[in-house]
């Protein structure tokens, strides 16, 4: 569908914290940022983009203070408008130092190190109930927060400091590039990915009418091949 100019435009509030690739700064804004932005504005539409805590985020799109979520999954709410299209896979990935030994075998390994848990975060289960059972007990789990908490988390990792972070594989990817640490820590084990959305706002009166546009955009990028075109810029790979 191509707008005509007949239909009214409007102007989508979309909010998430920093989570590259999928969203970014709002200088570079990420690949499910750019992919919002070209499906709306075909349909005459425009994308206001801003960073803000998650929680928060969250809590304001359920009150229909925003219009939008990125990186959302079913189990942040079952009350946010999803579409079909997800905007990416999410799970959780561990890290560790190059060299050493541990991987993840389920739930009974965790209890061998000393993870870093970004606080406030959902994790993929059966991680994220090991993390809150265990969020009081430091010497399982390492609860970083601030700014840059990942950052925090693998540069902790690297020094010796915690025996392992987790967080999604390409937003880790994405990370350990930026930061040049690719070839110092390993990869040990994930759980099983699923998907992840741009949601809408139950409150909002054409939630549905935006996730199906969003549905309808997204498949037109991959059919035409721009949607690899921006994943490109990002490193990312297709997940369908």
């Amino acid at each position: 569908m191509v707008w005509t100019g007949t239909a009214e435009a409007d102007v989508i509030r979309v909010r998430a914290d920093d989570w590259c690739p999928y969203n970014c700064s709002e200088q570079k804004k990420g690949y499910g940022i750019e992919v919002a932005e070209e499906v709306f504005a075909a349909a005459g539409h425009r994308v206001q983009y801003q960073l803000a805590p998650w929680s928060r985020s969250l809590e304001d799109c359920l009150r229909g203070e925003i219009d939008a979520v990125i990186g959302a999954a079913p189990v942040d709410s079952p009350d946010l408008v999803f579409g079909a299209e997800p905007i990416g896979q999410w799970d959780s990935t561990f890290v560790i130092r190059k060299g050493q030994s541990w991987r993840y075998d389920g739930v009974a390994s965790l209890e061998r190190i000393k993870l870093a848990a970004i606080i406030g975060y959902i994790y993929m289960e059966p991680v994220g109930g090991y993390i809150e059972a265990n969020k009081k007990n430091r010497a399982r789990v390492d609860p970083v927060g601030g700014t840059q908490p990942l950052e925090q988390s693998l540069k902790m990792v690297a020094a010796g400091r915690i025996d392992a972070a987790v967080e999604s594989r390409a937003v880790l990817e994405y990370k350990l590039r930026q930061m040049g640490l690719t070839g110092k820590l390993d990869y040990a084990g994930a759980t099983q990915s699923g998907p992840i959305y741009i949601a809408f706002s139950p409150k909002h009166p054409k939630a549905r009418e935006y996730a199906d546009l969003l549905d309808q955009g997204v498949a037109r990028l991959r059919a035409s091949g721009r949607l690899r075109q921006i994943l490109d810029r990002y490193g990312v790979r297709d997940w369908k």
